[in-house]
């Protein structure tokens, strides 16, 4: 079989699969698609020494659609601060752009080994730790406010994510109220998303090993393959998901997380 074919129906169905995860367990989506990335790419010919390059600069152009549209249903809501979020996002870009400048620099096996400890945290931090931390302090503001956009925009361009799961829980132990926190968390990967993936693909422009019908390292079919997927399952997965329980749900999302964190700093080790 041809292999443009093969990379379009692999990844038509990894659109299906984890636009339906997405839709079943509330989140956006990177935490999902990049080790279903780290594990696939190398079947359909992606070398070893771009890997993570390629995992994480794709998803985040597949942040963007998703974000446009939380974005916009938290705004017509009235959850988003739009007075907080003008000042976040100069920290986000700030971090953005540093963590675009680092990713060519880092090795796959450093990309991969940090995704995997961010998505053992977060596991972590959902199995235990959500909603037992908080603050009766004010919100943050000026540099404090820029210097935690920063760090939350940094991790966000290193390990591929948009940067939501880490914005909700920091800004509701900081103060501000869970509803304004999601919204911004929503409005946070507009800008991630954004910035990273024009940083990934001017870093990766001239990349040695780089994926053929791409730009710098955004493999266009994947992209143009799983947009449309993941957008026509995600609403499936919604439906079941409304059939389980709050905590059932957020019990087998750690558990999955946790699981595929270990398997990852497993397959690095040996």
């Amino acid at each position: 079989m041809d292999d443009l074919v093969l990379r379009i129906i692999i990844f038509a169905i990894v659109g299906l699969v984890s636009g339906f995860i997405s839709g079943l367990f509330g989140i956006g989506g990177s935490t999902v698609r990049l080790p279903i990335f780290i594990y696939l790419l190398p079947w359909v010919g992606i070398g070893q020494s771009v890997l993570m390059h390629v995992a994480s600069a794709t998803s985040m152009a597949l942040v963007i659609p998703s974000a446009i549209t939380a974005t916009r249903k938290q705004y017509a809501l009235g959850n988003l601060d739009v007075g907080f979020y003008k000042t976040w996002v100069i920290g986000l870009f700030i971090g953005v752009a540093l963590g675009a400048i680092l990713l060519p620099h880092g090795s796959t096996e450093i990309l991969q080994t940090l995704f995997a400890v961010y998505i053992l945290l977060v596991g972590f931090y959902i199995a235990f730790g959500r909603g037992r931390f908080s603050s009766r302090s004010e919100p943050p503001s000026g540099s404090k406010r820029i210097g935690i956009a920063s760090f939350v925009g940094l991790v966000a361009a290193l390990t591929g994510t948009s940067g939501g799961t880490l914005t909700t829980p920091i800004l509701s132990t900081c103060g501000l109220a869970l509803e304004k926190a999601i919204a911004i968390a929503s409005a946070t990967g507009l800008v991630t998303g954004s910035i990273a993936t024009i940083g990934g693909i001017l870093s990766g422009w001239h990349a040695p090993d780089r994926p053929s019908y791409s730009l710098g390292y955004v493999d266009l079919v994947i992209f143009v393959v799983m947009m449309p997927t993941v957008m026509i399952s995600a609403p499936w997965g919604v439906s079941v998901g409304e059939k389980f329980s709050e905590t059932t749900l957020q019990r087998t999302y750690s558990a999955l997380l946790i699981l595929v964190g270990l398997d990852l700093l497993r397959r690095l080790a040996f």
